[in-house]
């Protein structure tokens, strides 16, 4: 007996690509059927100083603790106590206590080691920044992006839905939303009904030119996303790909396990996908992300 299929989905399928016009259908994009005729949504003017509500206001003190670690000594040891009243006595040896104890008893005073020098660690300018404005004014005198240039700032609503972390700003330049991996991500989050004005973006390194970053520019950079993301206060980040996610996660945590997972970074919710600009070119990367990635995650439902 022949083996039976069940092809309705198929059948659907075809169906609408029949009755939208095979020309105005994106085949590649397994989360929606789009018309490409369809007009975008305008997006809201960027504002790049969103008000801040009082519960969000960030505190150099009590919010980024390590940028205010003093690594002074707490003082020097406490003297030993050297005085003869210490050493066991003769009749204590008698009446059976180890002879050792008297040969290794202290006769003299022994000089106190000398108090290790107060090293004092300064803060960042950024750190102490008051506002979105204010930081990224701070951020450009910092040593990370010294001579860099122009930076890609924050593209987006106040406290958006969703905030793209990407690794850096497009190659071609211009606004990231304009790109094709924007205008993907954009219809991709659309269709878990969130609407591009609810979508902002921001960038790890926000150098124009491509640069290697050192482990060491690497920690100031993951302070700075932290003080950024006080101001722009996001309901959930997420982060796109491999590299990316261990710069912000840290090297001990695999990728492959943690990708569409719930996660989080600085108190925001975060979630990794694979890398935005590779799958806006390659169709099963765009299947691995909606079949797979976005299903295991619970801060978004299709």
């Amino acid at each position: 007996m022949p083996e039976e299929f069940d092809f309705a989905e198929l059948r659907k399928y075809l169906r609408g690509q029949i009755d939208m016009g095979d020309s105005e259908v994106f085949l590649d994009e397994p989360w929606t059927l789009v018309k490409r005729a369809a007009p975008a949504p305008s997006r809201p003017a960027i504002n790049t100083a969103p008000s801040v509500p009082a519960s969000a206001q960030f505190s150099p003190v009590t919010n980024n603790p390590a940028a205010n670690v003093s690594f002074a000594a707490t003082g020097a040891p406490a003297a030993i106590n050297t005085s003869a009243t210490s050493a066991p006595s003769a009749s204590a040896s008698l009446a059976g206590e180890s002879p050792a104890a008297s040969l290794f008893a202290p006769t003299g005073g022994l000089a106190a080691p000398a108090a290790r020098p107060v090293v004092k660690k300064t803060a960042s300018a950024f750190e102490s920044a008051e506002s979105l404005d204010a930081f990224y004014a701070a951020i450009k005198s910092d040593v990370v992006y010294a001579n860099v240039g122009d930076l890609a700032l924050y593209e987006g609503p106040a406290n958006p839905k969703v905030l793209l972390l990407l690794p850096a700003p497009p190659a071609q330049g211009g606004p990231f939303f304009a790109t094709p991996a924007g205008e993907m991500l954009v219809r991709l989050f659309g269709s878990l009904s969130i609407p591009a004005e609810s979508i902002g973006v921001t960038f790890f390194y926000k150098g124009r030119t491509a640069r290697n970053i050192p482990a060491l520019l690497e920690a100031t950079l993951k302070k700075m996303l932290a003080k950024e993301l006080s101001f722009i206060a996001p309901s959930v980040m997420v982060t796109f790909g491999e590299p990316l996610f261990h710069q912000v996660f840290g090297k001990g945590k695999n990728f492959e396990e943690h990708a569409g997972t719930d996660m989080e970074f600085s108190g925001v919710k975060t979630c990794s996908l694979v890398d935005a600009y590779a799958m806006s070119q390659d169709k099963q990367l765009k299947w691995v992300t909606w079949k797979v990635h976005i299903p295991k995650s619970s801060y978004f439902k299709a």
